[in-house]
């Protein structure tokens, strides 16, 4: 039997490190990049899906990569929302000095709701159907903070 040495180490662990989200979601990136939002299109019942998937979540049909992409606007509708004293666009559950406001707004032309934060705008101006459009990040590197939020129309 051999002998097992255990080393322990107290500290902080920097660990780096990528990982792909995969080729539909690396296609929907490369567009946030350029400031534009793209989806992509079941084949068979023509639901249009933001952000893409590889599976229709309705008739569980196979979505082609090499197919079914949809340019989409930077406009889209008011679904829900809710309003938070914490901060979500970090793991820690700090609380922030003004409330953030969170809204599920759903594309022009597509049949999903994304979720970012409703800029610009106060809770007694909310309300459900409400049009928005995309504010980008001036800088886009290709990844969700690329949209900063959705400020109203």
């Amino acid at each position: 039997m051999s002998e097992k040495i255990i080393v322990a180490n107290k500290g902080p662990v920097r660990a780096e490190f990528a990982f792909w989200v995969g080729q539909y979601m690396d296609k929907f990136y490369d567009a946030l990049e350029n400031k534009e939002l793209i989806g992509n299109k079941c084949p068979k019942c023509g639901d249009v899906f933001v952000p893409p998937r590889k599976y229709c979540g309705k008739c569980n049909e196979k979505i082609d990569f090499d197919k079914n992409w949809v340019a989409l606007p930077n406009t889209g509708t008011l679904q829900n929302y809710t309003i938070t004293h914490y901060k979500v666009n970090d793991r820690s559950s700090r609380k922030v000095k003004k409330p953030q406001i969170l809204g599920m707004v759903q594309i022009e032309g597509s049949n999903t709701a994304i979720i970012y934060r409703l800029l610009n705008i106060v809770p007694e101006e909310l309300r459900i159907g409400m049009k928005f459009k995309i504010e980008w990040g001036e800088k886009t590197k290709g990844d969700p903070s690329d949209i900063k939020g959705f400020v109203k129309i």
